[in-house]
């Protein structure tokens, strides 16, 4: 049997140094305690969680004097899905699992999963990564400029310090605003499988409907579960729900390989 790795991306608004590798720690603890016996139990090959450089954060402030040029959190888009696609291939080359993985990946997590299926990543160094079959996002920021406006500009001050402080280059790297087809670049993907929570105070619902629509019509296989339950941070700090899809979106690929 051809098992799978499951790879998580974790948010944090892109600046959050708080958030890092370890919040998928009760996810997977969930995943392996799940009282529900399925195929995609033993299907299972083991567990990655990336980090990433972190941009800005005024609430976190560092001394460039003092702290080490690999410390400084100050990354501007790429360098975040950058960070994302080498530790990918570095997995990849390492482990040699190809596109046997599900890359699950909470709010600026989901988004990085999606920039790096739309081609928005900037390596030339000549590494290579194998996209996965399967892709997790959940309460996802894809609309930078939209959501922004429906929070009444309260975010542009993290998506500045990530994307830069023109509005025009947040749509630029926004998933949902991708110039190719999810499909075209995606073509061996078997499904997406978007995830929000109705408790969500910080993405709201037509973040979710919006990227769900852009996908399908790009020909992407999409199911979207909208019965999360839980806050914003709630989920993956309880980690019963990202279990659940995981578990659930490894079931349906391999009874269907």
């Amino acid at each position: 049997m051809n098992k799978y790795w499951i790879i998580y991306i974790h948010g944090g608004a892109w600046r959050d140094p708080r958030i890092d590798h370890k919040t998928f720690a009760n996810s997977i603890t969930c995943i392996l305690a799940h009282p529900s016996a399925t195929p995609a139990q033993s299907s299972i090959a083991g567990f990655a969680s990336l980090d990433y450089r972190l941009s800005l954060h005024p609430d976190f402030p560092q001394d460039p004097s003092v702290t080490a040029d690999s410390q400084l959190r100050d990354a501007i888009h790429p360098a975040h899905v950058n960070d994302v696609y080498s530790g990918l291939a570095f997995l990849q080359r390492r482990y040699g699992f190809g596109s046997r993985y599900v890359l699950v990946g909470h709010s600026a997590g989901a988004c990085l999963a999606l920039q790096l299926l739309g081609g928005l990543a900037n390596i030339e160094n000549g590494l290579e990564v194998v996209l996965p079959e399967v892709v997790v996002p959940f309460e996802g920021i894809y609309a930078f400029s939209g959501l922004n406006s429906r929070k009444g500009g309260t975010y542009a001050g993290f998506l500045s310090a990530a994307f830069g402080d023109d509005p025009l280059r947040w749509d630029a790297a926004a998933p949902l605003k991708v110039s190719e087809s999810f499909c075209e670049r995606w073509a061996d993907g078997k499904l997406a499988l978007l995830g929000w929570s109705k408790d969500d105070d910080l993405v709201d619902e037509p973040e979710v409907d919006a990227m769900s629509a852009r996908l399908q019509r790009d020909g992407v296989r999409v199911v979207v579960w909208k019965d999360l339950s839980g806050g914003h941070d709630e989920i993956w700090e309880r980690g019963e729900d990202v279990a659940k899809m995981v578990l659930w979106a490894l079931d349906d690929v391999v009874r269907g390989a």
